[in-house]
């Protein structure tokens, strides 16, 4: 129940957000609206209000705003195509940035409420390579490979980088600059992340990504493990610790349902990092991270569609409506700062996929008003409505498929 109520709020608010901006921008530019929907199917409530209607649908997922002239051949002053290139672009465009700003809040609100990792070393493992080299908690990284860093996404994304096996670290201390060439730190891992109860890791765990060790061997979302080569372990530690003493296959036993289960799974190498940085709550390391991760999540969306166009990436790595609503619940479980991450991360690939030049999206709208404004006139309202429904057939084509994806992941079968 937990999970559906999540659901539904995480993509209403969502949903509501990116009309919001495609209605806004219509107002201000003087077009008539009609209709103002969240959801879709038959409409289970609605109320009219100075002309517009404002409804809700049944189905929680999607919504639009109903505008004069997007549809049919209307020439009146307040019809969507009598307006000019630029306000047309900034009505289409208006939802998917809308949704980009919800998600630079939300990281803004998580950052103000929970506080940022920022750039001070706050715990370093005496064993490390960077303790050898020099660093000590308390010490301010100022820059990595020579590029300045001020949060700990900065320092993680660039260290983790596979380009080479070592990096270059500058840092202060006690006002002084030093500087360390630090070699990389390559730990073994079955691809499992815990589950956290109260704050704390437990041995309860999911794998990664389906691209894991952990998944494809079969271990699956809410297994405990119990055993790692027969030693029993309790917890994450301790599980983490006898992966790392594992030659290249380690022999992992969960209990699933009452039930244990062996796994021989083939072990991973991966660039990890054996300090942390101090929590921190200011204005700028709020407003870096914020900016941080929005930008971050957009350069993902656009490496995605990349490895999927050249085949680094299969449909496999896609996940549809069931996979998004399992994260939520999972998400809305782990408390509520979890869940307005993934949030935020949601709105971001909504915006993202709504300006692809797919038709019946936002981005193929805005191709077809620089081919308008290339050629000197518009295609026909007529046959531009025939593509965007050919486009929505296909859409909807692609939905169902991979959800049947989703229930095939979900469920294992």
């Amino acid at each position: 129940m937990l999970t559906f109520i999540a659901s539904i709020l995480v993509f209403s608010a969502i949903v509501l957000v990116h009309e919001y901006g495609h209605y806004k921008a219509a107002k201000s530019v003087g077009i008539k609206i009609y209709e103002f929907a969240i959801g879709m199917g038959p409409t289970i409530f609605k109320k009219e209000r100075k002309g517009i209607v404002y409804s809700i649908r049944v189905v929680p997922f999607g919504g639009f705003v109903q505008m004069e002239g997007e549809e049919e051949d209307s020439r009146t002053p307040t019809s969507f195509g009598t307006k000019s290139i630029a306000q047309r672009a900034k009505v289409i465009a208006a939802g998917p940035v809308m949704n980009f700003i919800l998600a630079l809040v939300l990281f803004l609100v998580i950052a103000f409420s929970y506080g940022v990792y920022g750039n001070h070393i706050d715990y370093i493992d005496e064993d490390s390579n960077e303790y050898k080299a020099g660093l000590r908690t308390g010490d301010k990284i100022i820059s990595i490979n020579g590029d300045r860093t001020y949060i700990w996404e900065d320092i993680f994304y660039e260290i983790i980088s596979p380009e080479e096996s070592f990096y270059t670290l500058k840092y202060e201390r006690n006002g002084q600059i030093k500087e360390a060439n630090i070699d990389k730190y390559y730990r073994k891992i079955i691809g499992v992340t815990s589950t956290i109860v109260n704050g704390e890791t437990t041995t309860t765990v999911s794998p990664t990504d389906m691209t894991s060790p952990a998944y494809k061997a079969g271990i699956m979302d809410g297994d405990l493990v119990v055993k790692i080569n027969d030693i029993p372990v309790n917890t994450w530690n301790e599980l983490t610790s006898q992966v790392e003493n594992s030659d290249k296959i380690v022999k992992v036993t969960v209990d699933r349902n009452g039930e244990l289960l062996d796994y021989n799974i083939e072990l991973q190498e991966q660039i990890s990092l054996r300090f942390n940085t101090k929590l921190e709550k200011s204005f700028m390391t709020a407003v870096s991270s914020s900016m941080y991760k929005t930008v971050y999540y957009i350069e993902l969306m656009f490496l995605t569609i990349k490895q999927l166009i050249t085949g680094q990436l299969g449909s496999d790595a896609l996940g549809g409506p069931v996979m998004v609503i399992s994260m939520v619940g999972e998400a809305a479980q782990s408390g509520i700062l979890s869940l307005l991450s993934l949030a935020a991360f949601i709105s971001i690939n909504l915006g993202f996929m709504n300006l692809l030049p797919i038709p019946a999206l936002d981005g193929s709208k805005l191709i077809f008003l620089a081919v308008e404004g290339i050629r000197g006139k518009a295609l026909p309202v007529e046959k531009e409505g025939y593509i965007h429904f050919i486009g929505f057939v296909f859409l909807i084509g692609f939905m169902l498929f991979i959800t049947y994806k989703d229930i095939l992941r979900v469920f294992r079968i």
